[in-house]
């Protein structure tokens, strides 16, 4: 008999002997790892997704190409007359929040990474670039947009986000689904895990189970005494896999942030997805308990 820490109790089923115990923790450990790591991806694509609709959806960009004089060369004042023509127009739309044009020098930085820095930017024809924040929940009219542009002026076209962001939005939403059937997977194989684990450990104690029948010991009692065994494994375990995990997954957040991609940058974790995180041992607790304590119940009373 071994004493139970947790209610100081004299337990008659010493499973910590069993060469299953050793096994479940390397085992479930490794599991809880897979699985913060993948709940951690999951999380991450829809934040970077949200960050998308919230940054990218609410804003459109107004392009004015500058006017040329006679000779080829660009008429500034012309091409200044337009943008304020534009930027009138685009103010009185009621689906607009605000519009500023993006003066040379942050047009010239985006522009660097799709030409490098050997190109003199500066001296090429750069359009004019109207940033547009919409009101929230706006639903503009992009048709009836783009044809008001062009009355105000034919230099100015609107760029809609929307076609190449809900591209991406699939393709992140394939990535999330594929991350999410990987952590069923391994629910459901830490559950086998357990069940054939658990399935060894009674077969190993029959005789000492079959005596606890004989003096009259339940099925629930020797399920409770498994359930507290797998308790511990899963929570150490759980631990285990958290130290592990946490880690690799702030280096690969430190990583997609030096990228410097506003795209990559949106899928920093929040509080509440850390908070998520690190109550995953009890996540893990709860599971192993369950599942143990169920694979007991059905398997004593298909021995009845």
């Amino acid at each position: 008999m071994k004493s139970d820490l947790v209610t100081g109790r004299r337990s008659e089923i010493n499973t910590e002997e069993d060469d299953t115990s050793a096994f479940m923790y390397v085992l479930t450990s490794i599991y809880m790892y897979l699985f913060i790591v993948v709940l951690a991806i999951v999380m991450a694509i829809n934040a970077m997704a949200d960050n998308w609709k919230k940054d990218i959806m609410g804003a459109v960009t107004v392009q004015i190409i500058p006017v040329e004089d006679e000779n080829k060369h660009i008429d500034k004042e012309k091409t200044l007359e337009q943008q304020n023509k534009v930027l009138q127009y685009i103010e009185k739309l009621s689906d607009v929040a605000s519009v500023k044009a993006l003066d040379s020098q942050t047009v010239e930085k985006l522009m660097t990474p799709w030409l490098g820095n050997k190109v003199d930017i500066s001296s090429l024809p750069l359009p004019v670039l109207l940033d547009v924040k919409l009101k929230p929940d706006a639903e503009l009219n992009y048709d009836e947009v783009t044809r008001g542009l062009r009355q105000v002026s034919e230099n100015a076209s609107i760029d809609n986000h929307r076609l190449w962001l809900n591209r991406l939005i699939k393709f992140a939403t394939s990535l999330k689904n594929i991350a999410l059937s990987v952590l069923l997977m391994v629910i459901v194989i830490c559950a086998f895990s357990i069940y054939y684990s658990t399935r060894t450990s009674l077969g190993i104690n029959m005789n000492t189970i079959e005596i606890l029948h004989i003096i009259g010991a339940k099925d629930d009692y020797i399920a409770r005494q498994y359930a507290k065994n797998f308790a511990k494994i899963g929570f150490f375990s759980g631990i285990i896999g958290l130290l592990a995990a946490v880690p690799c997954i702030v280096l690969v957040g430190k990583y997609g942030v030096s990228t410097g991609s506003g795209l990559i940058k949106g899928a920093q974790l929040s509080t509440l997805a850390w908070s998520l995180i690190m109550i995953t041992p009890l996540f893990s607790l709860v599971y192993a308990m369950g599942m143990s304590y169920w694979t007991v119940r059905r398997s004593l009373e298909k021995m009845i």
